[in-house]
């Protein structure tokens, strides 16, 4: 009897974009959302704690889930009180991160209507790889 299987090693792929603009999260969430018929709504913000300082630092937190579409976005900020949630790319303010089944994921469009957002003046594909904290991608 011939075995078959079935590779969805792809559902759990994920895409990690960083954003520079000057413009408040709250706004870029807003742009987004037009941009891409999304609805990205706040949630409870990234909670870090610094055991060396004692300190909690919170990151803004939005997220969008797309049943349709399987796929999850979550918009977060990089920074609070000058505290960088990944501090080897403190010159990016923001982040989205995209999961889920990514198959059909149409990298390029998303890149050309983020670009086309006036108020976002970059956007990179981060190489996750790279990350030293990457236990902070645990959202």
């Amino acid at each position: 009897m011939k075995k078959f299987t079935l590779d969805i090693d792809n559902e759990d792929e994920t895409f990690f974009y960083g954003i520079l603009s000057f413009e408040k999260i709250a706004r870029l969430a807003w742009l987004l959302n037009k941009a891409f018929d999304l609805d990205l709504h706040r949630e409870n913000s990234i909670e870090w704690f610094n055991q060396s300082t004692n300190e909690s630092f919170y990151f803004n937190k939005f997220v969008f889930n797309d049943e349709l579409n399987h796929l999850k976005y979550t918009f977060f900020s990089n920074s609070d009180d000058g505290i960088n949630l990944f501090s080897e790319l403190r010159t990016i303010q923001y982040f989205i991160l995209i999961e889920g089944g990514l198959t059909f994921f149409d990298k390029k469009n998303f890149l050309n209507k983020v670009k086309a957002i006036k108020e976002i003046q970059h956007i990179s594909l981060i190489d996750q790889s790279r990350l030293k904290q990457k236990v902070n991608l645990i959202l």
